[in-house]
């Protein structure tokens, strides 16, 4: 499902906090993709949002220069689980800066997503 879809299936979604989890997180066999992981406090989920270009600093400059973005199509959602608070979810991804920082890291995420604690 696009961002967009994600947003509207749930209306707590678009008035929830969210804390993000970093925005530059990659996987080896999509190389022109970044991912942002992010969690939605009155829901519980931990998502993904693929952004289909370098994503993550260069995003926000390129926002910033008025160069267009991907359509929000291409902007596809993964849910990774459910956290019953933010305590949860942080203690499931602690080191995740670290993490995001290695290749292949969405890995890292999806491996710590699934454990018995996520």
């Amino acid at each position: 499902m696009n961002v967009h879809d994600f947003y509207t299936a749930d209306l707590r979604r678009q008035e929830s906090d969210e804390v993000t989890f970093g925005d530059g997180w990659t996987l080896s066999d999509d190389p022109p993709a970044t991912y942002r992981v992010s969690w939605v406090a009155d829901t519980g989920e931990l998502y993904t949002v693929r952004e289909p270009h370098p994503g993550g600093l260069l995003a926000r400059y390129l926002d910033q220069l008025g160069v267009e973005q991907a359509d929000v199509d291409e902007l596809t959602v993964e849910v990774l689980g459910s956290y019953a608070d933010r305590e949860a979810v942080e203690a499931a991804l602690q080191g995740w800066p670290e993490a995001m920082m290695e290749k292949d890291s969405l890995r890292w995420v999806r491996a710590a997503a699934a454990s018995p604690a996520g």
